[in-house]
């Protein structure tokens, strides 16, 4: 739904709402995938889309009903109220939708999360419920949104709207998250500000940041007992630990480092990573007062040939960049590709820090993943978009 270019359905307004009673759904699949934040220098404006996937199914009902399955699904809460007020992610994407697309109040549904992303990892769980959400009750309203202006509108403004993005980052607070899950690749997120950007109202862009093909990622998602140390609410308590004001040294080493990455990634200059990943906003101070096994993960990594590694979002996964030499990934034999290398040294590494660090961060997992192009994405809905003969190569029932 959000790929509509300009958002109006042609026609009267009768003909417009009978257009969109018919486009309705009852029920709705949805996939989001994971996403990593900041890459490093990139705080609150990189984000890469991972090859994990949660799924996210909504469908109208008598009553509303929560249930969660997968990663994390006695964490999350299945309380929701009779008018569908409810703390759980999801709930809160939905509700969003079916607001912006007027259909209120918020009808009785009944929603399905099958979790394969790990929660208060770094992952972006809380994006993926987000962004599911909103989509899954933007198809269930018929609610179409402006993603692109036409020519003569761009020229006016210079910016696109970017409907679903805006709701998105209205809900999580940053867009770095968000943008990746939304369209999927390396995202680079700007929010505008009136003092700068005069006569815009409060704005947000996303651009796909080109990268090289063939990368891999080695992630080591510490458990769940550790990731939750802090409660479900860690991201808020992550981002509070950072000095609300930085010297201008550290402002200049950021805006170095996000260029390098930025342009390291563009280039396919994958030997600059090691150097582009780093920064001194978040990752020293998190490493130094949460996390004692970042630094020496990292600087493990990179001795094992990552091309660079860095702190996943608030934490606690750490990634690492890697790659094979030649050809898809698949077809490489098992000495041209760096990933099992990095993740033993990675281990090695974690084994030989003191006792208090291994029992706290020790005993987690290592994720072996892709960036992925692919966005969120509807898997099929119900009635079917199509009554034609036309079929289309949806991984899980009809579109």
């Amino acid at each position: 739904m959000a790929e509509c270019t300009n958002g109006r359905v042609p026609g009267s307004p009768a003909k417009r709402q009978k257009l969109e009673e018919r486009d309705k759904r009852q029920k709705v699949a949805v996939r989001v995938p994971a996403t990593s934040a900041n890459l490093g220098p990139g705080f609150d404006a990189i984000g890469m889309a991972v090859d994990i996937w949660n799924e996210i199914i909504v469908e109208r009902s008598e009553k509303f009903e929560i249930v969660n399955e997968g990663e994390g699904a006695s964490l999350i809460t299945t309380e929701i109220s009779d008018k569908g007020e409810s703390k759980h992610l999801v709930v809160r994407g939905v509700r969003k939708a079916f607001e912006y697309a007027g259909e209120v109040p918020l009808p009785p549904l009944k929603i399905t999360t099958r979790n394969r992303v790990p929660v208060c990892s770094g992952f972006g769980s809380s994006s993926s419920a987000i962004v599911g959400g909103l989509i899954a009750g933007l198809v269930l309203a018929g609610k179409q949104l402006k993603v692109a202006r036409d020519t003569e509108e761009k020229k006016l403004s210079g910016v696109d709207p970017e409907e679903l993005l805006h709701l998105a980052t209205e809900i999580e607070g940053h867009p770095d998250n968000v943008a990746p899950a939304i369209y999927g690749g390396i995202q680079l997120s700007v929010v505008f500000k009136a003092d700068l950007d005069h006569g815009l109202p409060s704005h947000v862009m996303s651009r796909r940041i080109p990268h090289p093909e063939g990368m891999r990622l080695v992630a080591y998602v510490p458990s769940e007992e550790a990731r939750l140390n802090s409660g479900l609410e860690k991201t808020e308590e992550m981002r509070n630990i950072l000095a609300p004001n930085i010297p201008r040294e550290d402002a200049v080493v950021n805006i170095q480092r996000a260029s390098l990455l930025i342009d390291s990634l563009h280039r396919g200059d994958l030997s600059s990573l090691r150097f582009a990943t780093r920064d001194r906003l978040h990752q020293p101070i998190r490493g130094k007062q949460v996390y004692p096994h970042m630094d020496v993960m990292v600087k493990a990594a990179l001795d094992a040939g990552a091309h660079g590694a860095f702190l996943s979002g608030a934490g606690p996964t750490l990634m690492a960049i890697c790659s094979g030499q030649s050809g898809d990934i698949f077809a490489q034999r098992s000495t041209e590709r760096q990933e099992g290398g990095v993740a033993e040294a990675m281990q090695e590494a974690l084994d030989k820090m003191p006792e208090e660090v291994r029992k706290k961060w020790g005993g987690g997992k290592f994720y072996i993943v892709s960036p992925t192009a692919r966005g969120s994405h509807v898997v099929w809905a119900e009635p079917k978009f199509s009554d034609t003969l036309a079929t289309f190569g949806a991984l899980d029932g009809p579109l």
